[in-house]
């Protein structure tokens, strides 16, 4: 357990925390270990979320489908906590599937336990409701983008926050749209000098 508190403690959730409070909090908190495989579910949507899940390491991501169209809604490397803001909602279930994008270990931890760390720390309380803020302006913002901005403003700001696109596949299901469609923007932005092809990818153009 001793690397598991080593890992949470680089946690956003747990920065500036007593760790002896986390090591005695796990020691007689209801909690499970749990590790999966890349492709493996975390969890379901619709399932409920009657414990907080921590990301201890690896990387997921969170979707949701219908008419036959998948979303990519975030994505995750731990450790961080995941859909903090549903484990206490009034309609506590998931409103995403969650997967493993790597090999991953999560950490289950009953909430009513949960609750009771949050009242014994209050660095570790107010760090868990920014995080829930944090996380709800994101979900705003791409919710803004997707009603607001076209495809091409979209890709655009993808490439300036992560600086090349490595699967256009991948791509299309975190902007949520059909493969065909993303990759004539790609082709009107290659003509337009906007982008290149390189070894690592598709990135902005360099100004030479």
């Amino acid at each position: 357990m001793t690397e598991i508190v080593d890992k949470l403690m680089q946690a956003p959730m747990f920065q500036g925390c007593d760790r002896g409070v986390l090591e005695d909090f796990l020691s007689t908190a209801h909690h499970r270990l749990r590790r999966r495989d890349t492709d493996e579910m975390i969890a379901y949507r619709g399932d409920k979320c009657d414990e907080v899940l921590l990301l201890v390491d690896g990387s997921a991501y969170s979707t949701m489908s219908g008419d036959d169209k998948e979303v990519v809604v975030e994505q995750f490397k731990g450790p961080l906590v995941l859909a903090p803001a549903f484990v206490f909602a009034t309609k506590n279930v998931m409103p995403v599937n969650v997967t493993a994008q790597s090999p991953c270990t999560i950490l289950y931890i009953n909430r009513h336990d949960f609750l009771e760390l949050l009242h014994r720390d209050s660095t570790l309380m107010m760090n868990f409701i920014q995080i829930i803020s944090n996380r709800c302006q994101r979900l705003s913002e791409r919710l803004n983008d997707f009603a607001v901005q076209s495809l091409k403003e979209r890709v655009m700001d993808y490439l300036q926050q992560h600086e090349r696109i490595d699967n256009v596949g991948w791509l299309s299901r975190v902007l949520g749209v059909a493969r065909p469609s993303l990759s004539r923007v790609l082709s009107e932005l290659k003509s337009e000098g906007i982008i290149e092809r390189t070894i690592d990818g598709i990135e902005l153009k360099k100004l030479r």
